[in-house]
């Protein structure tokens, strides 16, 4: 009896909010990530601040459920479009459309020229967000649907795009004039390097075929610098700016700091290309993956600037010790002695990053700084051919960025966690 009240109080409530029109629209900015310009607002719907169909997952779920999809969705455009036309201008606005209602003729008769000139705003301005999770049973009529919208001028933008096949699918059926990246792909980016290769091809992608790609779902700084490295040309998110009922001007500091990371772009991109990893190296003596940790330790403890040992089997690269970590490791292990008879193959990195000494700086510098944030200060080792070569500590790869005016030369002696610029090799005894 109590959860069949329940279940009726919620279908009370939810009528409510159709018959009274409670629906609040929300604005969030997609801004150029070259100069920090606005390019467009989502329009986002949002149900009364203290229900149980406050968020629009639940507001549009139920609305399936009690078969009012249409009068949902129509409700929410409604509300975005009369409280946009006024300050959009010449600003796009991204209107999320299930792909079910887009082919009812009744959004046909709905939305129409001259619907939207009433309100004082021109197809042109509008884009149709269909988002990936969209079901296409057939994408041939859904694809003649699409394009009379077209010849109206309106525009299309595939949301969630990277979260599955279907999207994939959707993309290379419609052809879309935006794609917008799943905020999955965009989180940690800067940590990731999988998703970081993955976005590039996006972007290459969308340089071919002349669709533009947004980035969804941007949190953090160290996001913003990765996308614009990467050259994504828009973005949106909570760092940006959090939706809001009204239109709200983009921060200075904000656009300061995207003009100055496409600045600092620029000087990377032009970098020579002839300037390899090898020449930055220094050759250390490495440790074969036999020898035992004591030898290690008398290294380390005789070199007091010595971040890192290579251990080989042979001439081929199997691993490296760092030092704060092999420290690290003595202390936990509790018996020192026993500690430092082990074999070095049994507490060092396996998998640490090996580069050719071919691959020039910026691309080496992209793939050392995509690493996890536990590695990302590890040594660089550099090979030729298959052999051990030497190494690249992370701060000789700052200080050819700060000598090419890439990055101020006071931000590599100021952050402590980098390894010492004047740390000398060092070279065993044969």
């Amino acid at each position: 009896m109590a959860i069949a009240m329940i279940k009726n109080n919620l279908k009370q409530e939810y009528f409510n909010i159709l018959k009274k029109q409670e629906i609040t629209t929300y604005f969030q900015p997609i801004i150029s990530l070259k100069d920090g310009g606005v390019l467009g607002y989502e329009a986002l719907s949002r149900g009364p601040a203290n229900s149980h169909f406050h968020y629009p997952d639940e507001l549009f779920h139920y609305a399936k459920k009690v078969n009012k999809v249409w009068e949902l969705d129509l409700l929410c455009r409604l509300k975005a479009i009369e409280k946009a036309k006024e300050t959009i201008s010449d600003k796009l606005l991204f209107i999320n459309i299930d792909s079910d209602i887009i082919k009812d003729i009744k959004f046909k008769k709905g939305f129409t020229k001259e619907f939207l000139r009433h309100h004082n705003i021109d197809t042109n301005h509008i884009i149709f967000e269909l988002t990936e999770h969209t079901a296409v049973s057939d994408y041939k009529t859904f694809n003649q649907i699409i394009e009379n919208y077209r010849h109206q001028g309106y525009r299309i933008a595939i949301d969630d795009a990277g979260d599955g096949y279907s999207g994939l699918r959707l993309m290379t059926e419609i052809r879309p004039n935006f794609i917008k990246i799943d905020m999955a792909l965009i989180r940690d980016i800067d940590k990731d390097m999988m998703k970081k290769e993955l976005l590039k091809s996006f972007q290459q992608f969308s340089h071919i075929t002349n669709i533009q790609v947004i980035a969804e779902g941007i949190e953090t700084s160290e996001e913003l610098k990765t996308l614009i490295e990467i050259g994504i040309p828009y973005g949106q998110g909570y760092y940006i700016q959090r939706p809001s009922e009204g239109f709200v001007a983009i921060s200075p500091k904000l656009m300061e700091e995207i003009q100055r990371l496409n600045q600092q772009n620029k000087k990377i991109q032009r970098l020579p290309t002839t300037l390899t990893i090898g020449m930055l190296q220094r050759r250390d003596s490495p440790l074969q993956q036999d020898d035992t940790c004591d030898k290690a330790n008398n290294i380390f403890s005789e070199s007091y600037n010595l971040q890192g040992i290579v251990v080989l089997k042979e001439k081929k690269v199997i691993g490296l010790i760092m030092r704060h970590k092999f420290y690290y490791q003595m202390r936990k292990e509790g018996n020192q002695n026993n500690f430092l008879l082990r074999p070095l193959s049994s507490i060092m990195n396996h998998a640490p990053l090996v580069l050719d000494h071919s691959i020039n700086i910026r691309e080496a510098s992209n793939i050392a700084m995509s690493r996890e944030e536990s590695t990302v200060y590890d040594y660089i080792i550099v090979t030729k051919g298959e052999e051990y070569s030497g190494v690249v500590p992370i701060a000789y790869l700052l200080n050819a960025f700060a000598q090419a005016g890439v990055i101020h030369e006071a931000e590599v002696s100021k952050n402590q966690n980098l390894l010492h610029l004047m740390e000398k090799p060092v070279y065993l005894d044969a």
